[in-house]
């Protein structure tokens, strides 16, 4: 997103229960679809920490994708014969649902970036990203920022639960 649209777009949020949720297109990994992001807990406007935080992140979107990616696939590879032994308990492909990678760039045709939640009374630096996961459909993926660096990781909810 152009930073000279940025205003423009803040102003056609729209609102869900207690969040402010708007579209961007943010590339991850081959990813094409937009993401939602959702600005939470604020009092019908967005706060100069959100905003802040929205703004940069969309400047370190390289580096903070590539934690990102670094941590799922750290994770991924410790966990897929669990999985894989699920599949094939559940009469699934694992090869197909989880197959063995070897980079994390492969995680590609395996996750898919949906949403990304700034919570309001946090520091500048501190969002959550969500991701549904082919291997983890029903949990998806989570990952929990602070000071731009990964605290949390784990299920889907991770990303939106801030204390």
């Amino acid at each position: 997103m152009q930073l000279d649209k940025f205003e423009e777009w803040l102003r056609e949020l729209r609102r869900e229960d207690d969040l402010l949720v708007g579209e961007l297109q943010i590339p991850f990994l081959d990813q094409e679809e937009p993401i939602e992001v959702c600005f939470v807990g604020q009092e019908g406007a967005v706060t100069e920490a959100q905003m802040s935080t929205l703004r940069s992140y969309l400047g370190r979107l390289d580096d903070l994708h590539q934690k990102a990616v670094e941590r799922i696939f750290t994770e991924y590879q410790a966990t897929v014969e669990t999985y894989r032994e699920a599949f094939r308990e559940w009469k699934d492909d694992p090869d197909e649902n989880a197959p063995y990678i070897c980079a994390p760039e492969e995680l590609a045709s395996l996750l898919v970036y949906q949403t990304m939640f700034v919570p309001s009374s946090r520091e500048v630096g501190t969002f959550g990203m969500g991701f549904w996961a082919k291997w983890e459909v029903e949990h998806g993926v989570g990952l929990r920022f602070e000071e731009w660096q990964i605290t949390e990781s784990g299920e889907n909810s991770v990303h939106f639960q801030f204390e």
